[in-house]
């Protein structure tokens, strides 16, 4: 089986007009999107979540024309204020594949451009206490963009090592709860950050995760398997041999 892409948007994500015909014609393996579900979400003002009963009718139907090799995804946004209505709204809805993210406080997402000229030694902390509580209440299969909250910082690798000790416990509950860290494309080579995934892939390692994907986090076509090669090699480096995918919620390793 050849890796494909596991962080993925489409028309269904609120942020997203792409369709999911020119990556199926880009790509001849499996493709899965990832849609967005971001309640109380500050960008839009409203509760963004997939229409999930359009979400597989559209793919029941793709099926038909190219095959049984079109899975279904969801990202879940964390926020700690709306816990029980995501927890309600995965309750009866079946996926291939969960990310798990957070993408705001409630307040601004924090790729809002005003965040840029935040401080990070507030924003950075508070960030990673999302995530750990995220990761320690939501069922999901893949950690997703661990650096989302400080993208816009353009941090070093010195300046994200102040915070070890928080990042070695949100990594520890990573492992803890048997979710994959994902190494995100778009962060990395968009936003610059491909150190820092160096850096945190290495502590991941060390503290004992062994479980990775690779995402491009596309919202459109040029971004689908973005740099993945790159990735690939960077991975091998560090003498991983083996990336995890989902299908029914169950982890299949995949040699790349």
């Amino acid at each position: 089986m050849n890796y494909y892409d596991q962080h993925l948007h489409t028309h269904f994500s609120y942020d997203s007009e792409a369709d999911f015909v020119p990556y199926l014609e880009a790509f001849d393996g499996m493709v899965v999107t990832t849609e967005h579900f971001d309640l109380a979400n500050p960008v839009t003002h409203q509760d963004d979540a997939p229409d999930y009963q359009a979400y597989s009718q559209t793919i029941d139907e793709l099926k038909k024309t190219y095959g049984n090799r079109i899975l279904k995804g969801i990202e879940i946004g964390y926020i700690a204020s709306e816990k029980e209505r995501i927890l309600d709204y995965l309750a009866d809805k079946t996926y291939d594949i969960k990310l798990l993210s957070v993408h705001h406080n409630g307040q601004f997402d924090y790729l809002d451009d005003f965040v840029a000229d935040m401080n990070p030694q507030e924003i950075i902390p508070a960030y990673l206490s999302q995530l750990e509580e995220a990761v320690a209440t939501i069922p999901a299969n893949v950690f997703a963009h661990f650096d989302y909250g400080f993208r816009l910082f353009n941090l070093s690798v010195s300046d994200l090592q102040t915070f070890e000790p928080q990042l070695t416990r949100l990594f520890q509950a990573v492992i803890a709860h048997d979710l994959a860290f994902e190494v995100n494309a778009k962060s990395a080579y968009l936003y610059n950050n491909l150190a820092l995934y160096d850096y945190a892939i290495d502590l991941y390692q060390a503290l004992g995760g062994t479980l990775f994907t690779i995402g491009s986090d596309g919202h459109k076509l040029a971004h689908f398997r973005l740099h993945f090669d790159d990735l690939f090699d960077l991975l091998h480096q560090k003498s991983i041999t083996e990336l995890v995918t989902y299908q029914n919620g169950k982890p299949t390793m995949v040699k790349f």
